[in-house]
């Protein structure tokens, strides 16, 4: 039987991932670092991150996607939080129950440093994965 240390953090009965992660990420962006954060031109986010290499022990190598964010309420907030791009990798990336369509509350947080951040959006962009030539 599994200890209650040992289940997964990331998912609570009031949160569900906030887009579906790529097929070659491991549960909901777990670990993925976020490579670049670009504030604007308007009230917008766009993170890149790259995920952890599906069947691989270390981290490296991993895909890209790119996620926007739009019409963030609490704007001042989250250009404070990712002035600098935090370089830890992701423990969640959800949505949790008090999310609306036309509201989405976005919960992050990072592993080692459990700094978290909560973003409020008008819109979220499914993820786009970006092409390495």
């Amino acid at each position: 039987m599994r200890s209650q240390a040992s289940k997964s953090r990331d998912r609570t009965p009031r949160a569900k991932a906030v887009v579906d992660a790529p097929a070659e990420a491991e549960h909901n962006y777990y670990g993925a670092m976020i490579r670049d954060a670009k504030m604007g031109p308007r009230r917008e986010l766009t993170l890149q991150l790259e995920t952890w290499p599906k069947g691989k022990p270390t981290f490296g190598g991993g895909d890209l996607f790119t996620l926007r964010f739009g019409a963030i309420v609490n704007y001042e907030e989250v250009q404070r939080f990712f002035a600098k791009v935090p370089i830890d990798g992701l423990h969640f990336l959800r949505e949790p129950s008090e999310s609306s369509a036309h509201r989405r509350v976005i919960e992050m947080e990072f592993d080692r440093t459990g700094d978290r951040i909560k973003i409020i959006a008008g819109k979220v962009s499914e993820p786009t994965r970006i092409k390495i030539s």
